[in-house]
C-alpha cells in the first residue's frame, strides 16, 4: 500500500491530502500539535516540528512511508526534500530546495545566470559591517528565510536600519537576513512546473497590494496578465534559466517579478519550489489552464511515469483570481450580501463563514491576517474584473458603533 506523508497541516496541505485520500492512498501529516486542518482528514500525525528533520525522517523509516510531498509553503519544502533524499524516494535534492527557500542563496544564483534582481547583501549578524552596500534609499530587509511578509521592512532613512534588521533576523528560523534596493514595479506572478531541469510555463497573473505604511500584502492576483507579452515572454526566459541551473527533479514552482512599465526593467522578487498559496495551485491554476498540477505533483512524488510535455500542450486559457480583504479593527456587528455571493456560479469558493455578528477584527500586520479569499472564475479576464467589482458593491460588514462599511478591498 502506498503511504504518503505529507509535510505541514494547515490550510496549503489540504488539497493535496484531499486528493491522496480521494486515491485511497494512506495519508500522514508531520506537524506539531494545535488546530490545523488536515487532522481532521489524515490516517496519521507525527507531532514533530518541521524543523525537526532527523525526527521525522525516523517515524518515516519506522512507519513505511513510500512517498513524501507538500505545497503552498516554503518553510515546508527543504523538510519535503531532506526526507525524500533519506530514504531515496522520489523528490529534489535538499541543496536545490535549500537555493530556492534561503533568500541570499537564490540571489545568488540569480547572478550566476544572469537573471535580473535587485541589488543586494546577506546579512548574517546585527554587527555585519554594512558599509559596502551602495544601493540609494529606500531598502527593503527581509528575513532570509521566512515567508507571508513576516518580518519585512521597508526603510526610507538609514537611521531606522538597525530596528528593521532586528526584526528581520529575530523572524529567521536561521537568524540571517538580507537587504534589498527597493525596486518600483507592477508585480506579475509566474506559475510553472519543472521536470528533469525543463520548464513549463502555466500561465501569468497581475498582483494587487493593500495601500498599507510599509507593510506588502498582496490583496488580488488576476489571470491571465495582460501585461505585454513580449515581457512574459523575458520571465519565460528567466525560468528556464534558473530551471536549467538548478535543475529540480519534479516541482511546482511559483515565481514572482516586477516590471516597471516605463523603464521597461524587469526584477525577480522569489521563486518557489511549491504552488502559489491563496488557493494558487490547487485551484487557478485548473480554473484557468484546465491542468491540475497536484495531480501532477502527486503522480511524481508516487513514482508514476507521467508525460508532462502531452499534458501542458492540451492546457486551456481560462481566466481565474483571488480577492482578499481585511477589516477595520472592532466587533463584527452585521454583514450583509453573503447569500447573494452563495448565489453567483462564478464565485466558487469563498471563505467568509467566520466573518459574523461577534467576530474580533485586528490589525492586520502579515499575510496571514488576510480575510477571504473568494475565488473567482470566467472565460475571459474582464469576465473576473467584473465580478470583482460586484464583490466591492454588495459585501458588506458594520461594526458595532459604526455604520460604514467596514470591508478594506485595496
Amino acid at each position: 500500500m502506498k503511504k504518503l506523508l505529507i509535510i505541514g497541516a494547515s490550510i496549503g496541505q489540504l488539497p493535496l491530502l484531499k486528493k491522496a485520500k480521494e486515491r485511497g492512498i494512506h495519508v500522514t501529516v508531520a506537524s506539531i500539535p494545535g488546530n490545523y486542518c488536515c487532522f481532521e482528514y489524515a490516517d496519521d500525525i507525527i507531532y514533530k516540528d518541521i524543523y525537526d528533520r532527523e525526527g521525522i525522517v525516523e517515524e518515516a523509516k519506522r512507519r513505511r512511508i513510500t512517498a513524501v510531498i507538500s505545497d503552498q509553503n516554503d518553510l515546508m519544502m527543504p523538510t519535503v526534500a531532506y526526507v525524500a533524499e533519506k530514504l531515496g524516494l522520489p523528490g529534489n535534492r535538499f541543496d536545490t530546495v535549500k537555493s530556492y527557500c534561503d533568500k541570499n542563496k537564490f540571489r545568488s544564483v540569480c547572478d550566476k545566470v544572469g537573471v535580473p534582481c535587485p541589488k543586494h547583501i546577506a546579512v548574517p549578524s546585527i554587527d555585519d559591517d554594512l558599509s559596502v552596500f551602495d544601493a540609494p534609499l529606500p531598502w527593503i530587509i527581509k528575513p532570509a528565510d521566512s515567508q507571508s511578509s513576516i518580518g519585512i521592512s521597508r526603510i526610507d532613512k538609514k537611521e531606522d536600519l538597525m530596528q528593521a534588521l532586528e526584526l528581520a533576523l529575530a523572524k529567521s528560523p536561521t537568524h540571517s537576513a538580507i537587504i534589498e534596493e527597493f525596486f518600483e514595479g507592477q508585480e506579475l506572478v509566474c506559475e510553472g512546473f519543472i521536470d528533469n531541469g525543463k520548464y513549463y510555463n502555466l500561465l501569468f497573473g497581475d498582483r494587487q497590494y493593500f495601500r498599507l505604511d510599509n507593510c506588502p500584502i498582496p490583496s488580488q492576483t488576476l489571470f491571465p496578465s495582460i501585461v505585454d507579452k513580449q515581457v512574459l515572454g523575458s520571465i519565460q526566459y528567466y525560468e528556464q534559466a534558473l530551471a536549467s541551473y538548478t535543475c529540480p527533479s519534479f516541482a511546482i514552482v511559483h515565481s514572482e517579478y516586477l516590471y516597471n512599465s516605463e523603464s521597461g526593467e524587469i526584477r525577480i522578487v522569489e521563486s518557489a519550489l511549491r504552488g502559489g498559496g491563496v488557493y494558487i495551485s490547487s485551484h487557478l491554476v485548473p480554473l484557468s489552464t484546465g491542468i491540475d498540477i497536484n495531480d501532477i505533483l502527486l503522480d511524481k512524488a508516487l513514482g508514476k511515469n507521467v508525460n508532462t510535455e502531452l499534458l501542458f500542450k492540451n492546457k486551456t486559457n481560462n481566466a481565474a483570481g483571488y480577492v482578499c480583504f481585511y477589516l477595520e479593527p472592532g466587533v463584527v456587528s452585521s454583514v450583509e450580501g453573503a447569500e447573494k455571493i452563495g448565489q453567483r456560479s462564478d464565485i466558487v469558493l469563498a471563505d467568509i463563514n467566520n466573518i459574523q455578528p461577534g467576530f474580533v477584527a485586528k490589525k492586520m500586520e502579515y499575510k496571514g491576517m488576510r480575510l477571504g479569499p473568494f475565488i473567482m472564475k470566467g472565460k475571459y479576464r474582464n469576465e473576473i474584473e467584473t465580478t470583482v467589482r460586484w464583490l466591492h458593491d454588495n459585501y458588506c460588514v458594520k461594526m458595532v458603533g459604526n455604520t460604514k462599511n467596514a470591508v478594506i478591498w485595496e
